[in-house]
C-alpha cells in the first residue's frame, strides 16, 4: 500500500479508478531513473538520496507519481544507521556535559561541550558533530538496494495503488481462474469475512474495511494482502464499492484481466500440488488413458449450504462436469465435517473413499442422489470410474439431443456450424450434431460439421461445374476456395455429397485434382 496522501484516482459519474501508470516511454524512463538514483548512491545518506529524487520531481512529474515509486524503491532498500559510535549514547553524554559546563547560549560555549565531549570520547569534534543525530530518518546511510525492471516498478505500483483505494471499500467481490485453495487460505488466514456465490461463475465477496465499525486499518491492510493473491491467476475479475471520503460518495469499482492485466505483474506459471501420493498417482493413471475427459486439480469451488468445498479434481467433456473427492486418512473430526459438508452439495459428485474409514457416517452418503461413492484400498480403481463417467455421457447427451430436436429454433444463415451453435445453447457439440443430422430441418443438408443451406450447395455445385467446363481441369485447392467463399468450412464432405472426387497425382495436395464421381 502506498501512504493515502499518494493515491491518485480517476472519478467520474460514481466511477472510481486508480490513475494506472501506463508502460508509456516517459512512465519506463522515470521508473528507470528512479532506480538508477538508488543503485548510483549506495552508501549516501537517505537525505542524498531525497534530494536527487527531488530534483526528478520538479521535471513536470505528477508528485504523487514519483513518490509512489520512490516509495516502492524504499521498501526494496536497506538503510542503516551509521553505527560507528552510538547516536543515542552520544547524546547523552553531550547533554550530560553541558549540565556540568553550564547551559551553552553562545556559540563559543557550544564549541566547549562539544570539544569536551570529543576529547572524552578521543575523537574529532567533527565527529561528534557527524554522529550526534545520525539515527535521524534522513542521516541513514542506504547499505543494500534490490533493483527490479522499470516495468516491473510500475506494475508494482499500480497493485499498490489498488491496494490502497481498497483501503476505502464498503465491499470487494471477485472471481478467478484458479488458485483457489491459495485464495482461500488467504482469506482464513486474514480472518476476512467473505460470502460466496454461484451465478455465472463462482465469486467471493468479502466485507470491506469502510463497512466495519472497529478494526478498520488492520482489516483494511488485510484486504491489501489478498489482492496480489487474486490477480496472479491467468484470468480475474475484481469489483469493489469504494467510500470516497472527501464527498461521502459511494463509487463503483472494477477492474478485470482481460483490460488491465498488462498493468499488473504477469502470473507465474502455477501447477497446483498434490495433496498425497493417492492424489498424484490416480491424476497420472486417468490422463494417460485418453478418455476424452479433462481432468482438471483444484478446480473452481462449490458451494455446499454456507460452506465452500474446492473439489481436488473435475472431470470435463463437452459440456458436462463432474467434481471429484479423494477422502483419505483424516482424523474422525474432520471426516464428519466433511460429511457434513458433502450432504450440501448440488453438483454431480465422486466420492472415493478409502475403506479403512468406511464408517457408518460415510456410508450414510450414499442416500444422497448427488453423491457416488466408489471404495478403494491401496489404489484408486479407475474402471467403475470411467464406467460412471460413460453412463453420465450418455444420460446427459440424450437429454440434451431430446433438448435441441424440441427447441423452436427457425434457421435463416446460409451455414450453421454445430460447435458454435452449441455453445450458444450451452450444451455439447455432439448432441448438436446429433439432432441435427437425425432430422436435418427444412432446405438444409446436415454435413459432419455443419448444417449448409441446399441453395448454397446448389450455387456451390454451379461455380465448380463451370470452372471445370471452362479450365478442363480443376485443382483441390481451387474448389476449397469457391467452398469456403461461401462460409462452409467442411469442403472435403460438401465435394462428395455433390457427386465430386478427388484424384490424387502424388503426396502433394497442391496436385490433387477434382473431377465428377
Amino acid at each position: 500500500m502506498l501512504p493515502i496522501e499518494l493515491l491518485a484516482v480517476r472519478k467520474r459519474r460514481g466511477i472510481i479508478l486508480p490513475k494506472y501508470a501506463q508502460p508509456s516511454d516517459d512512465n519506463l524512463e522515470v521508473a528507470s531513473s528512479l532506480i538508477g538514483v538508488y543503485q548510483s548512491h549506495l552508501g549516501e545518506k537517505k537525505s542524498v538520496v531525497k534530494e536527487v529524487i527531488d530534483e526528478i520531481e520538479e521535471k513536470d512529474y505528477d508528485y504523487r507519481f514519483v513518490r509512489g515509486l520512490s516509495f516502492i524503491l524504499d521498501r526494496r532498500s536497506r538503510f542503516k544507521c551509521n553505527d560507528q559510535i552510538n547516536a543515542i549514547d552520544l547524546r547523552r553524554r553531550i547533554y550530560h556535559t553541558a549540565r556540568k559546563l553550564g547551559l551553552p547560549t553562545t556559540p563559543a560555549q557550544r564549541t566547549q561541550v562539544i570539544e569536551a565531549v570529543a576529547s572524552e570520547l578521543k575523537i574529532s569534534p567533527q565527529k561528534v558533530e557527524e554522529f550526534s543525530y545520525s539515527d535521524l530518518e534522513t542521516e541513514l546511510i542506504l547499505e543494500e538496494f534490490e533493483p527490479l525492471p522499470p516495468l516491473e516498478l510500475l506494475q508494482d505500483y499500480n497493485l499498490s495503488l489498488t491496494q490502497t483505494l481498497l483501503f476505502d471499500s464498503t465491499e470487494v467481490a471477485f472471481t478467478s481462474s484458479s488458485s483457489w485453495q491459495r485464495i482461500f487460505y488467504t482469506i482464513k488466514k486474514l480472518g476476512l469475512i467473505y460470502d460466496a456465490t454461484q451465478d455465472g461463475g463462482f465469486w467471493v465477496k468479502v466485507d470491506g474495511p469502510a463497512s466495519l465499525f472497529k478494526l478498520t486499518r488492520r482489516y483494511g491492510t488485510s484486504i491489501a494482502r489478498l489482492l496480489p493473491v487474486i490477480v496472479a491467476s491467468p484470468e480475474w475479475s475484481v469489483e469493489a464499492k469504494i467510500l470516497w471520503k472527501y464527498t461521502n460518495e459511494v463509487c463503483d469499482f472494477k477492474i478485470e484481466s482481460s483490460k488491465h492485466q498488462v498493468l499488473f505483474r504477469k502470473p507465474k506459471a502455477f501447477t497446483p500440488s498434490f495433496d498425497s501420493v493417492v492424489e498424484e498417482e490416480f491424476a497420472s493413471r486417468f490422463q494417460a488413458l485418453a478418455t476424452g475427459w479433462f481432468l482438471r486439480r483444484e478446480p473452481e469451488p462449490i458451494l455446499a449450504g454456507k460452506h465452500v468445498i474446492i473439489p481436488d479434481f473435475s472431470l470435463d467433456r463437452e459440456g458436462i462436469k463432474v467434481y471429484v473427492e479423494i477422502v483419505g486418512f483424516w482424523t474422525i473430526e474432520y471426516l464428519l465435517r466433511k460429511v457434513q459438508k458433502l450432504t450440501q452439495v448440488d453438483v454431480d459428485m465422486l466420492v472415493l473413499v478409502n475403506e479403512n474409514l468406511a464408517c457408518e457416517k460415510l456410508t450414510r452418503l450414499e442416500e444422497y442422489a448427488r453423491l457416488n461413492i466408489i471404495h478403494y484400498r491401496d489404489k484408486i480403481p479407475l474402471a467403475p470410474i470411467i464406467h460412471y463417467l460413460e453412463q453420465r455421457f450418455r444420460e446427459v447427451k440424450t437429454e440434451q439431443v431430446d433438448f435441441v430436436k424440441d427447441l423452436p429454433v427457425v434457421f435463416t444463415e446460409p451455414i450453421v456450424n454445430y460447435e458454435e451453435f452449441a455453445s450458444r445453447i450451452g450444451v455439447s457439440a455432439e448432441a448438436v450434431k446429433a439432432a441435427l443430422t437425425d432430422k436435418a430441418p427444412k432446405d438444409y443438408t446436415a454435413m459432419p460439421n455443419e448444417l449448409v443451406r441446399k441453395d448454397i450447395l446448389e450455387q456451390v455445385q454451379k461455380r465448380i461445374d463451370e470452372q471445370i467446363s471452362q479450365k478442363g481441369q480443376l485443382w483441390l485447392s481451387e474448389a476449397v476456395g469457391t467452398i469456403e467463399k461461401e462460409g462452409a468450412k467442411d469442403s472435403t464432405s460438401i465435394l462428395k455429397r455433390l457427386g465430386y472426387k478427388v484424384v490424387w497425382h502424388g503426396i502433394n495436395s497442391e496436385k490433387a485434382e477434382v473431377v465428377k464421381a
